[in-house]
């Protein structure tokens, strides 16, 4: 009898527990296991003028739009840059004009787009020593959302694009895209969702990891208190202190540094205008922040800057539609080449974003992600609801020429 116990076990065992592993290991379902994405350039060329303007006219016009949000502000323009321009491949008619609009890229055909998106994350992750830079970029889709190849393929041609399948309406589903993007970020940001309406359908997202020492550190026994005013008043804190020659930035009313990292294909700056930052940014250009820039000039310079960390959190609907793609939120959005029947169903129905940054003696560490989350719209019901549950008029009509022959007002049923 034992004996025959044991062999039912067994069996059962056998049975399920394959069963099991199998279940937990299709929680996200790889849509581009069968396809092959196109080859990237080793060495590709220099983003173009028209693609290095538009990425920096994008940047300064998100920042301004942002300055209604109290407190410190981090953005990472590359990321959400290179999210919108992924989905961007989904959109069509109006949707996809104000898109380029609000991406300041109108005068570029997508596929010049493309081109310089993949060029550029190229050049961005080919670091030196003592550099880490990844780009990292994925779409996750609900497992019955029927997606359109095409759009799948560019995104996979040109961005590297990781593509899911998940049922979102398991536990799983969550924690597999905050895995992904703990990962991305090399642990600096845990979570972009908390849960997964019922209409969302699919999430595009960007992540960016950068960590890089100085060119030459701060001496971490020059590091030293001091006052820091801030708007609500002043505050102490750790400031690094270094007098070298280094790179100068000057305007009218405008003083600033650009500072290297070990791999000089990367620097830090850092702008100071005498009026208020905020002002400032309000008025601020890319052609201003570039001449700026470019016009650096090598000084000697005694630099006190607070070390610092900062984490960010925002929802980006409200800066997007301040720059001009208002339509893509709404009913009106014309998502059509990102469905395989070509319906346009979908809308942007949130663009979160969130950015880390610490800056100290020996260098600077940050990550940022992007997050486009694209929902089901709101199609009109065929069922109609009528209960009578209140005074109603009514009536007894000769359908031959519809006059009433009686009309009455019913104000209560039991009288």
């Amino acid at each position: 009898m034992k004996n025959k116990f044991i062999f039912w076990l067994s069996l059962v065992l056998c049975i399920f527990l394959p069963l099991t592993a199998c279940s937990s290991s299709r929680v996200a379902k790889d849509l581009m296991a069968d396809v092959e994405a196109a080859d990237w350039p080793t060495n590709p060329d220099l983003p173009s003028d028209d693609y290095v303007k538009a990425v920096s006219d994008f940047s300064v016009n998100l920042l301004a739009a942002s300055l209604n949000q109290k407190g410190n502000i981090l953005l990472s323009p590359a990321s959400v840059y290179l999210a919108l321009s992924m989905t961007m491949n989904g959109a069509d008619g109006k949707t996809l004009e104000a898109m380029k609009e609000a991406l300041a890229s109108a005068e570029l055909t997508e596929e010049e787009l493309n081109e310089a998106a993949r060029n550029w994350i190229t050049l961005l992750q080919q670091t030196g020593e003592r550099t880490e830079l990844f780009v990292s970029n994925s779409i996750w889709v609900r497992d019955t959302y029927p997606v359109n190849r095409t759009f799948l393929q560019r995104n996979a041609d040109y961005y590297g694009a990781a593509v899911k399948a998940l049922d979102f309406g398991r536990p799983e589903a969550v924690d597999a895209i905050n895995d992904w993007v703990k990962k991305a970020t090399r642990g600096k940001i845990d979570q972009i969702i908390d849960s997964i309406d019922e209409n969302v359908m699919m999430y595009l997202m960007n992540a960016i990891y950068f960590k890089s020492d100085w060119k030459d550190p701060f001496a971490a026994n020059q590091t030293a208190d001091r006052t820091f005013n801030a708007p609500d008043g002043p505050v102490t804190v750790p400031f690094m202190h270094q007098s070298a020659k280094m790179a100068y930035l000057e305007e009218e009313g405008v003083q600033g540094i650009c500072l290297p990292y070990v791999d000089e294909s990367f620097a830090f700056f850092a702008i100071l205008p005498e009026e208020d930052v905020r002002s400032y940014v309000s008025e601020l250009d890319r052609d201003t922040l570039s001449r700026l820039i470019e016009n650096q000039k090598a000084a000697d310079v005694e630099l006190s800057i607070p070390k610092f960390e900062i984490r960010y959190e925002d929802c980006l609907k409200n800066e997007l539609s301040k720059l001009g793609m208002d339509i893509a939120f709404g009913m009106d959005a014309d998502f059509s080449r990102m469905s395989e029947s070509g319906l346009s169903d979908l809308f942007i129905s949130d663009v979160r974003h969130k950015t880390f940054c610490r800056v100290d003696e020996k260098g600077t560490e940050a990550a940022a992600v992007t997050s486009v989350e694209m929902s089901l719209k709101s199609m009109p019901a065929n069922e109609k609801t009528l209960i009578f549950d209140k005074p109603f008029l009514f009536g007894i009509l000769d359908t031959r020429t519809n006059l009433p022959l009686f009309l009455g007002i019913m104000e209560n049923p039991k009288t």
